[in-house]
């Protein structure tokens, strides 16, 4: 039963069978650290607990998260067990840290999990090491018996370091801070890289081929298939939480330890363009706007959002601090921005890609890093035509519906600011 399960009935033999695991003392992937002993406090004691599931397109999907939902329901059915959808596709750590207050605190939680490490592969590693230790203050700020963990979920392009039983960088520089803060942190790659080595798991396959009886892990190289890759996950978290459920509960520190990287994203803020001052031709997109019919998430993520194609309308940002950005919206309709900082010159921005055929999808921007001080940043659509074909031709789907991509429209949700606003 320890073994991996074939696919057919593995969920449900999951976690009708769950208790077979908690013999386990250190399973595959966990290092318990601190463990989440407060979290599990409350579920010994019956009370009602929040878990917030943060992180990119892999915890969105409705796969090892709701699984696991599942399974901490069925484990525990005398606490009241809510659950919150905190992933954005396509994103990573460093956009992740200015949505806490908003995504994860406005929740209270008592249990976070923290999925970035795909996400983050191809990120400056100081940039990592910066937004996760924001995130882990930001939430010890908020509340100390805040329970933390961080989850390792795996991609193609990681698969060679973790072949020869090396971390990712993205790995490398999370556990330099689970470390740090003595927070627990479960490497989901450790059970499908075993798979793989015993050549019972094709790592990327493709849909619908048989392969001799093995299991697919995912038919993208990133996303885990909902019948095997995702329970895969599945049953590494859940044996990681049994394990960590009989750690003895430990004193919570109130007092927050020093910064490890001084400089840290724990400033991070994401304010809402209605703050800002701006000219009369932004019209503000309602809910019902038909952008959202091929939206890749909720109108709630940017309650006001707004939208111009003229290079003559602006937004004008005056904040003291060092580092800014723009969290939008692109898709078959965008088109591109243009930035001036401090009175200098414009640089352009598309605002278009490879996978804007046929959705609409939540992205960000950052400008170029600035000394600590105070500045202003302008932002103007821009609507140079550019052939939208040509890059999202690779794809092999677009939107039925072709006149969005006679449009070269600006979309802005939010401003990104590590600092205070200044008023004009």
């Amino acid at each position: 039963m320890r073994k991996i399960l074939s696919i057919f009935g593995f969920f449900v033999l999951l976690l009708v069978s769950i208790s077979g695991f908690s013999k386990i003392e250190n399973p595959p992937g966990l290092s318990q650290r601190g463990g989440c002993p407060q979290f599990f406090g409350k579920l010994k004691a019956k009370e009602p607990v929040t878990i917030v599931y943060f992180g990119g397109s892999i915890t969105n999907h409705p796969g090892y998260r709701v699984f696991s939902e599942e399974w901490f329901k069925s484990q525990y059915p005398e606490s009241k067990i809510t659950t919150v959808n905190a992933g954005i596709g396509g994103t990573g750590s460093d956009l992740g840290v200015f949505r806490m207050d908003q995504d994860v605190l406005e929740y209270n939680p008592d249990l976070v999990f923290v999925e970035f490490a795909v996400n983050d592969g191809g990120m400056d590693s100081l940039v990592i090491c910066h937004s996760m230790e924001g995130i882990v203050r930001k939430i010890k700020k908020h509340n100390p018996q805040t329970d933390i963990c961080f989850l390792y979920t795996v991609n193609q392009g990681m698969l060679n370091d973790l072949m020869q039983g090396r971390l990712c960088k993205s790995m490398r520089c999370m556990e330099n801070i689970a470390e740090y803060y003595h927070i627990p942190s479960i490497n989901f790659a450790i059970n499908v890289i075993n798979l793989v080595k015993k050549d019972s798991l094709i790592f990327k396959g493709e849909k619908g081929k048989n392969y001799s009886g093995k299991m697919v892990f995912s038919e993208d190289g990133t996303h885990p298939t909902f019948d095997c890759g995702h329970k895969i996950y599945t049953k590494t978290l859940t044996q990681s939480m049994l394990a960590m459920e009989k750690m003895k509960a430990a004193k919570t520190v109130k007092k927050l330890k020093s910064e490890l990287y001084p400089g840290n994203y724990e400033r991070a803020k994401s304010i809402s363009v209605s703050e800002f001052r701006k000219s009369s031709g932004w019209k503000v997109v309602p809910t019902d706007d038909r952008i959202y019919k091929y939206y890749q998430g909720s109108s709630k993520v940017f309650p006001d959002l707004i939208v111009s194609d003229n290079p003559l309308d602006y937004i004008e940002i005056k904040f003291k601090g060092r580092v800014a950005g723009l969290f939008d919206v692109i898709g078959p309709g965008s088109g591109g921005f243009t930035y001036e900082i401090d009175g200098g010159g414009k640089t352009t921005v598309r605002r278009f890609d490879v996978y804007c055929g046929n959705v609409y999808r939540s992205n960000y921007k950052f400008m170029p890093l600035m000394e600590e001080g105070i500045h202003s940043l302008v932002i103007r659509p821009d609507n140079t035509r550019f052939d939208k074909k040509a890059i999202y031709g690779s794809k092999p789907t677009q939107i039925a519906d072709s006149t969005y991509f006679k449009s070269f429209n600006t979309y802005i949700g939010k401003i990104l600011l590590i600092g205070e606003v200044v008023k004009l």
